[in-house]
């Protein structure tokens, strides 16, 4: 199941809500069809270029789907503005390719965000570092998760 995840600033008005993880149809069955009307993968990933590059490494070279893909939250190390994408990462024999993003504002590739990934009763839980980041609005390091509105989604 995922769940929502809100970052926000103590000095000026930035807020900013995302959708993390996956929900009942992310099986890596349904990750693979491409062709159907209920196609899913396409849908999270915008590009077709990267799209037909995906489905070529998993039929010409037999790739798998790697463990942890799913909604995530990137960062843009050029104008510091985070935005939502899918993650995906396929191995393959010899190789593997993770599925790369631009940024909108700025053309910058984008950086998959830093977590601290904590046991709590046999489940792993990630926790981002938000210290580390400036704020895109005001370029302050004032930025904190905020919970008022998660929510859990499927």
């Amino acid at each position: 199941m995922g769940s929502s995840y809100g970052i926000s600033c103590r000095e000026c008005d930035y807020t900013k809500d995302f959708r993390i993880g996956i929900g009942m149809m992310y099986s890596p069955y349904n990750l693979r069809d491409f062709d159907s009307k209920f196609a899913l993968l396409p849908s999270l990933i915008r590009s077709k270029k990267t799209i037909a590059h995906v489905k070529r490494l998993l039929e010409e070279k037999n790739a798998e789907i790697a463990d942890g893909y799913g909604h995530e939250i990137f960062h843009c190390p050029k104008c510091g503005e985070f935005h939502g994408r899918f993650y995906l990462r396929l191995e393959y024999y010899g190789g593997s390719y993770e599925v790369e993003y631009k940024c909108p504002k700025c053309k910058a590739g984008l950086k998959l965000i830093d977590y601290a990934v904590s046991e709590v009763d046999g489940w792993q839980e990630k926790e981002v570092n938000l210290e580390k980041y400036p704020c895109p609005k005001c370029g302050n390091f004032s930025l904190y998760e905020d919970g008022n509105g998660l929510i859990l989604w499927d």
